[in-house]
């Protein structure tokens, strides 16, 4: 099987980032299509010639009706007709109709093929650059971003796009054919016929505009309430089992029905917009299509055209009007449409991105961490997180960071991390400025033992060597002994293979803890990052877990953060912080010997 050809980052850039305008949608679209506008074309193409019965029926019928009223009134006067050839002509009408109908079946397969591989690929560039983007972008834009939101760009958003792309081929390309070709024919043999479909348009124009603030405005506000039912959705999942742990399953049941509730009221008020339109769209055009009807009549009345013509520009001036109505009754899913290119690109366009770009690219990493007067501010908030810290760490050194919660302890780890970067001062990695370098690259030399360890519902294999090829089951062995999984994976039915459950749902706390720590330890890190990693477990879990982090430690910079300060009496220096800022350094040995220490403090209050 021919495997899949998937858009590169470059690719993503070139089609995307200098395209995606929402100022411009429809340049945006034709943008999107770069790599297809061949097939897209050819997919124009067939369509015509498919669509090709639909213009041509009613020249076709007001021939033949014609040829017919001349034969039947001769027969009625009792002459012979007097175009000896018109039974001929009503054959070759009829003929050049079947052979139109015939052809549909067969270009209408080979336009819907072209069309699809075009759309699906704009489909495709869409959810690939929105998955490259949401790893771009920086932490503070997903603090802010609820997932459920974010997953309904990346589904629903990106579906209602490739409907806009289908509903713009295939309704606004039949509409304007069989509005040229009507306007064409009728212009060449009853221009004043032709003023009737002039007119059509100047009013279909006014009431579009009269209705398009509103139908923007109602989409938007569906558009909103509907991503925030689906962040609600995904927090309800989470939350199962504390919701059902508190006994709260009617609380939790009303807050996502208020929110359904909101749904119903914008879907309501969208509809009832949308309906409005419609039915005063109709209501015009109707009107428009009976006054034609009467001037018709008129006409052949007056002798000035046959009853044949009659039916032929009635025929186009009737699809003419279904052409008009079909564009107006597009514009509600236009506005669907246009809106889910704006929900887009709140994602594409954000300027939010953790640039790594030109920076330069870290080979190896010895280790070294330097601090300089390093500050931090988040957003909208006027007391610093981190204020004026300034440490050096040496290669190989461990280092404990204990202090109260909300002391800057997590915004520390996030600066070293670069989830975080210093709103003053700088760090130094090697004596290199932080602000210089390819973090992508940095932290290929990272590891980040969380205290909620994260894993995905895969295998304990797949969660072990998460990003990484060609990890031989010798190395596997190794990381599970040092971590101390072999016995607990030795125990499981399928061992390395057993799948996990979400979250690592089957595993107990301790279990989880040491698969993070196998997963550190397989990627060789330089620099580890250890976050509260035993705080939620029991004691002979913590020592399982202990033991493992001994090894993984053992000649590595590493940071640990931790509230029970029995974990850290082996670090080589513990950093007490207090307001982001440091309050004393030392050994554990040191400060406990300093009298009214702020570390004896915490220490007393744990004993």
């Amino acid at each position: 099987m021919k495997p899949l050809a998937l858009p590169t980052e470059l690719q993503l850039h070139n089609t995307l980032e200098s395209t995606y305008r929402n100022q411009n949608p429809l340049r945006t679209l034709w943008g999107l299509f770069a790599g297809k506008r061949g097939r897209l074309l050819m997919a124009v193409g067939c369509y015509v010639i498919k669509q090709s019965p639909v213009w041509a029926l009613p020249i076709v019928t007001g021939n033949m009706i014609g040829k017919i009223a001349d034969i039947y009134a001769a027969h009625q006067a009792g002459r012979e007709p007097a175009d000896p050839m018109a039974v001929h002509w009503i054959v070759f009408n009829a003929t050049i109709m079947l052979i139109m109908l015939a052809q549909n079946v067969p270009m209408h397969t080979l336009y819907s093929w072209h069309l699809s591989s075009a759309v699906r690929q704009v489909q495709l560039v869409l959810r690939s650059a929105l998955v490259v983007r949401l790893q771009q972008l920086s932490m503070g834009f997903h603090d802010n971003a609820q997932s459920g939101k974010l997953q309904s760009k990346v589904l629903r958003d990106v579906e209602a796009v490739e409907g806009l792309c289908r509903m713009l081929i295939e309704n606004m390309l039949q509409s304007t054919i069989i509005f040229g070709v009507a306007l064409s024919v009728t212009l060449s043999k009853q221009p004043t016929v032709a003023l009737f479909f002039l007119v059509s348009v100047p009013a279909a124009v006014g009431l579009m505009r009269l209705f398009r603030r509103q139908m923007v405005k109602r989409n938007e506000v569906f558009r909103r309430e509907i991503e925030e039912m689906s962040a609600r959705v995904s927090e309800m999942i989470e939350m199962i089992p504390i919701t059902r742990a508190h006994a709260v399953e009617n609380t939790e049941v009303e807050r996502l029905h208020r929110q359904l509730l909101k749904i119903r009221h914008a879907g309501q008020q969208l509809d009832l917009t949308n309906n409005l339109f419609g039915s005063l769209t109709w209501a015009v055009f109707q009107g428009f299509q009976m006054l034609c009807l009467l001037f018709n009549i008129w006409q052949c009345y007056q002798g000035r055209i046959n009853p044949g013509d009659v039916v032929m520009y009635q025929g186009f001036f009737g699809m003419v009007v279904g052409a008009v109505q079909q564009i107006t009754g597009l514009v509600p899913q236009l506005t669907s449409g246009m809106e889910s290119m704006r929900s887009i690109g709140e994602v594409l366009e954000s300027p939010d991105v953790e640039h790594n770009e030109g920076k330069l690219e870290i080979k190896q990493v010895a280790g070294g961490l330097k601090f300089e007067r390093v500050g931090f501010n988040y957003p909208g908030t006027d007391r610093p997180a981190v204020e004026n810290f300034v440490l050096e760490v040496s290669p190989g050194e461990c280092v404990a960071v204990v202090g109260e919660s909300g002391s800057g302890k997590s915004t520390l780890m996030n600066l070293i991390i670069g989830f975080r970067r210093p709103t003053s001062g700088r760090i130094l990695l090697d004596g290199v400025d932080m602000a210089v370098i390819n973090y992508r690259s940095f932290r290929r030399f990272l590891a980040v033992v969380p205290q909620q360890t994260v894993l995905f519902s895969g295998s304990i294999r797949d969660n072990i060597t998460y990003g990484l090829d060609g990890v031989t089951d010798r190395r596997l062995g190794e990381v599970l002994e040092m971590a101390n999984c072999t016995e607990f994976v030795g125990r499981l039915a399928k061992g390395l293979d057993t799948p996990i459950g979400s979250h690592g749902a089957k595993l107990s706390g301790g279990q989880r803890q040491r698969i993070a720590i196998a997963r550190a330890l397989l990627r060789d890190p330089r620099v580890i990052i250890l976050d509260e990693a035993t705080s939620a477990l029991d004691v002979v879990s913590e020592r399982l877990v202990q033991e493992a982090i001994n090894r993984l430690i053992r000649g590595r910079t590493t940071f640990i953060v931790a509230h029970r300060l029995s974990t850290i009496r082996h670090a080589n220096r513990i950093v007490v912080m207090r307001d982001g800022r440091i309050v004393e350094t030392g050994s554990h040995a040191e400060l406990l010997g300093r009298e009214g220490s702020a570390f004896s403090r915490m220490q007393a209050l744990q004993v």
